[in-house]
């Protein structure tokens, strides 16, 4: 009962504090998505959720971005993921796991989207690209 009782109160805890972006037993972790395609090209279509929030589909042209911050999971069952389509070719992945969020060092995956792929640096601004993914 006394266990039942620590989890409703850490539930509470967590939707109270998601409310105000405040992270409470947990960490905040933000993501970046950037599109660094070449100007003139089809724009990025970016698809990403979780399994309880759908951010829905963002249309970026090139040098556009955008983010999303989120408290990890007090029970680090935390992923997002996102499909990314540009012209033809496509490319889905987990953008944030708690299984993994030691790559995001600095409480930031920063993703960039670039013609040769898909690149990641664990730090906003980001200090070393490294290429994680090809299109498919």
């Amino acid at each position: 009962m006394k266990t039942l009782f620590i989890l409703i109160s850490i539930n509470f805890f967590q939707a109270m504090a998601s409310e105000k972006r405040k992270c409470v037993l947990t960490t905040k972790y933000t993501v970046y998505i950037v599109n660094s395609l070449p100007r003139n090209s089809s724009p990025l279509i970016a698809y990403c959720a979780s399994k309880n929030d759908d951010l829905g589909n963002r249309t970026l042209q090139a040098g556009q971005s955008f983010n999303w911050s989120f408290c990890d999971s007090y029970i680090e069952n935390t992923l997002f993921f996102c499909n990314f389509r540009w012209g033809s070719k496509h490319r889905a992945f987990n953008v944030y796991t708690s299984k993994h969020r030691a790559d995001c060092f600095k409480k930031a995956c920063y993703w960039e989207v670039d013609p040769e792929g898909i690149l990641f640096d664990g730090v906003y601004p980001p200090q070393a690209l490294v290429k994680m993914y090809d299109w498919n």
